[in-house]
Parts: structure tokens; sequence; C-alpha cells
């Protein structure tokens, strides 16, 4: 009968793999996050968040705080990872608010936004006839 332990190593091998991260992701994400987060690296913890077929999103945390980083999945022969900062939300306008794109995970004006007409201008008001 296999130990808890060679069952719980078992179980987080295969969970690890399961993500098919690139091997200098891991490593890259953790860089990118600590630069945001401004603590040292052995302090930093990482997760997986999600991911699309062009990127993985991860959460990098420490000291009550974390920031997302988002990583491009590379291709095969490549192993460096090309990691960056997740840009925050985007606040809403008065006429809609940003979308994300479900691929990219990046904010994204919404088209029929930008097609609205502009508000009108006060100046209007003030010049003379």
């Amino acid at each position: 009968m296999p130990s808890t332990l060679g069952v719980f190593s078992h179980g987080l091998g295969r969970a690890l793999a399961s993500t098919g991260c690139a091997s200098g992701e891991p490593s890259a994400v953790l860089t990118v996050g600590g630069r945001n987060l401004r603590c040292q690296k052995s302090e930093l913890t990482t997760a997986l968040n999600r991911e699309s077929k062009q990127v993985r999103e991860y959460y990098v945390g420490c000291d009550f705080m974390y920031t997302r980083v988002l990583c491009e999945k590379t291709s095969a022969g490549t192993d460096r990872a090309a990691c960056h900062p997740a840009k925050a939300r985007p606040p809403c306008l008065g006429a809609g608010c940003f979308k994300e794109n479900p691929v990219t995970f990046e904010w994204e004006l919404d088209q029929t936004l930008a097609r609205a007409d502009p508000e009108p201008s006060a100046e209007s008001l003030f010049s003379s006839p």
C-alpha cells in the first residue's frame, strides 16, 4: 500500500504535467510577479488560474496581495516564456464597459462603444453666434 506522501506527490506530479507549462515559464512568472509585488522570490506563491489557446493566466501573491501575470504559450522549440503583467480592468465609460478577449485575456474596447457618437461639448453653450 503506497504512503499518503507517495500518493500526494504522484498526484501533484500529474497535475503539474497536465498544465503543460513551458520549462522557463514558472521562473518567468515569479520574476514578473515579484517586480509588481516587490517581494523576495522565496516569499512568492503562484498558481495557474486559467488558460486559452494562446495564453496562460497566473496569480502570483505574497503578503496578502496578488497580481495577475499572462504568459504566451510558446512553440515546441522554444523554452523561454514571454510573460508580462496583466493590465488592470479599465473603468466603464458613460456608454459602456471594456470587454475581456477570451483568447488573449486582454481588455478591448467594445466596438459598439467605439462607434458611439461623442458626448456634446459644453463649449457650444458658451460660443457666440
